[in-house]
């Protein structure tokens, strides 16, 4: 298994928000958690925070499989649309897949599903950094 991507698996702040076994080949990133009480917000439902940071592990994690081992990526820019709310107990679902790879950046769309609904769609550009 490629060592940074373990390194998500293994993440703490990862591991406390309930993300469940991460896919990554080609790019693109798969991973679902369980909303419970870790990541509800005080109305009961997804904190928004929450949903803005998995869509970023995501692209990052399907992104490292597409990286050699002197390249780095760091988030230049991301924007999440948030389109539904998602109660207690229900399975997002986090696909990333690459739009582009270049030499310096990359654009990875993320998508966050419960069942079939979409409940968020991300654009997530990372820089690519030579170690």
């Amino acid at each position: 298994m490629n060592p940074r991507l373990q390194q998500v698996i293994d993440h703490p702040l990862h591991r406390h928000l309930g993300i469940e076994a991460i896919e990554s080949d080609r790019g693109a990133g798969r991973f679902s958690i369980r909303v419970d009480e870790n990541t509800l917000n005080p109305a009961g439902v997804l904190h928004g925070g929450v949903l803005y940071l998995l869509c970023d592990v995501c692209a990052y994690a399907g992104l490292v499989s597409d990286l050699d081992t002197n390249t780095e990526a760091v988030t230049h820019d991301i924007h999440v649309s948030v389109m539904r709310a998602v109660a207690a107990g229900e399975v997002v679902l986090f696909e990333s897949e690459p739009i582009r790879i270049g030499r310096r950046i990359a654009f990875i769309d993320v998508s966050a599903r419960v069942d079939e609904r979409v409940v968020a769609r991300a654009r997530v550009t990372k820089t690519l950094l030579q170690a």
